[in-house]
């Protein structure tokens, strides 16, 4: 038997940035973390298809991402590791190839949003009188959207355009949400948005890691944690939260050992946590509420043609299932490559999560003809990355089934993007989560080493 002052259940993104506050404050720390490398749902691997390393999935960053940028600085990420605008700017492609373009001037929030609204290239005078409205009532809307409300009916009631919809909106929400307008949480948008807009200019501002995730983070964490004498053990599968007098004591590994610890971050998605846990624990309401939270898939296609379609890291294709494509080779270009390696992902995935390869690289190919028809190109190489529980449902009226921080269970916290974060499942909302954990171990415990 073995003994840790905090065990930390999980090594992506919220169970490392967890860890690592913990180290920085002199705490003793063991990551457990089941597969045989770290990052979780936001990772890299060598592809043989490609012969590339990869993402399993594309993230954007913002401005805004104070929790994230802190935890980067923190393990010593290169400071030119992710790619940030001067000022926010967005192209999105209509089909036929013609180009609506949004871009926010250097002035301060949230005027530079209603200038880049007022500026809009490519949508009609009453799109643009209707995006300058709702910048506009953000801040001072009198009804603010509950979670009950959804995206669909908040932009309605809010008197956005259908062309409006399409061209800035609906993307926006695939993107940040994960999820269809018609059922997706109007709040979480609004909580975006707020952070993002209403501000300073550089929290809209939106970046683009120029590394693979786990060259960004993962490989630079571990250093960090290990410097800092934390255990990190891969491929270490808890089976069980060890509870006794009705505290979490320590876990139970796949191998039969056990370790004890003071307190446990659970840093794992909700099916895993929930498998974990004494079947006594799961009926608490809390644990309940989580059993019901549904998941979100994402696919991520990766495609090698030969030439640029697009000018710029990315662009948003409006009114198509292909809701963004990025360009690897314009934001981290490969010496000797021989094309452009493409990263196009659908949100929401449902309707194509149980399509066999060919299909999606026959959707790719007549998708991208119809955008970009002045650029004829030859695909090379493709390869499919799926990721079914990619987040969970930000669906209206389900965000009180997130847990908060500090479970039912004694000595037992929770981290992950699906928490109750404030924010949709992201990045910045995983790596708050470990912070959040970590605030509360360091409030209640002096760190043991000197």
């Amino acid at each position: 038997m073995g003994s840790a002052r905090t065990i930390v259940i999980g090594g992506g993104l919220a169970g490392l940035a967890a860890a690592t506050r913990l180290v920085e404050a002199g705490h003793e720390v063991t990551v457990l973390e089941a597969a045989k490398y770290g990052g979780g749902r936001s990772r890299s691997f060598h592809d043989p298809v490609l012969d590339r390393e990869i993402d399993n999935g594309q993230h954007l960053m913002m401005g805004c991402y104070h929790e994230t940028q802190a935890f980067l600085r923190t393990i010593g990420s290169e400071d030119d590791a992710v790619y940030y605008q001067r000022n926010l700017a967005v192209k999105m492609v209509k089909p036929g190839g013609v180009l609506v373009e949004f871009s926010c001037p250097a002035l301060p929030a949230p005027f530079h949003l209603a200038a880049g609204l007022l500026g809009m290239r490519g949508v009609g005078i009453w799109a643009k009188a209707a995006a300058l409205r709702a910048g506009l009532m953000l801040r001072n809307e009198v009804v603010r959207p509950d979670d009950n409300e959804t995206c669909d009916a908040w932009l309605q009631r809010m008197g956005q355009t259908l062309e409006l919809r399409g061209a800035f909106w609906e993307p926006l929400i695939w993107a940040v949400l994960n999820e269809d307008p018609l059922v997706a949480s109007a709040a979480m948008l609004v909580a975006v948005l707020d952070r993002a807009f209403m501000s300073t200019r550089d929290a809209s501002r939106l970046g683009v890691p120029k590394r693979p995730l786990s060259r960004l983070y993962v490989d630079h964490a571990c250093d960090y944690l290990t410097a800092g004498g934390a255990a990190l053990r891969f491929g270490a599968a808890v089976r069980e939260i060890r509870v006794e007098g009705g505290r979490a004591v320590g876990v139970r590994l796949k191998d039969g050992s056990t370790l004890d610890a003071a307190n446990l971050i659970s840093a794992v998605p909700p099916h895993a946590l929930l498998s974990m846990l004494p079947a006594q624990a799961t009926q608490h309401w809390a644990f309940v509420d989580v059993q019901r939270l549904d998941t979100s898939p994402i696919i991520n296609l990766w495609a090698l043609v030969d030439r640029p379609l697009f000018e710029g890291p990315f662009v948003g294709l409006v009114g198509s299932p292909l809701h963004w494509v990025f360009d690897r080779d314009q934001i981290d270009p490969l010496p000797g490559s021989e094309g452009n390696l493409l990263s196009v992902t659908i949100s929401g995935a449902r309707s194509y999560i149980d399509d066999d390869p060919a299909s999606l690289e026959g959707l790719f190919e007549s998708e991208l003809r119809k955008y970009f028809p002045r650029r004829p190109f030859e695909l090379r190489k493709f390869r499919v990355v799926k990721e079914r529980r990619a987040t969970i449902s930000h669906a209206a009226g389900t965000y009180h089934r997130r847990p908060e921080t500090k479970s039912p269970v004694p000595g037992l916290l929770l981290a992950g993007d699906w928490t109750r974060t404030g924010l949709p499942a992201t990045i910045e909302s995983a790596v708050k989560s470990g912070h959040d954990a970590a605030a509360v171990v360091l409030d209640h415990q002096p760190p043991r080493r000197p």
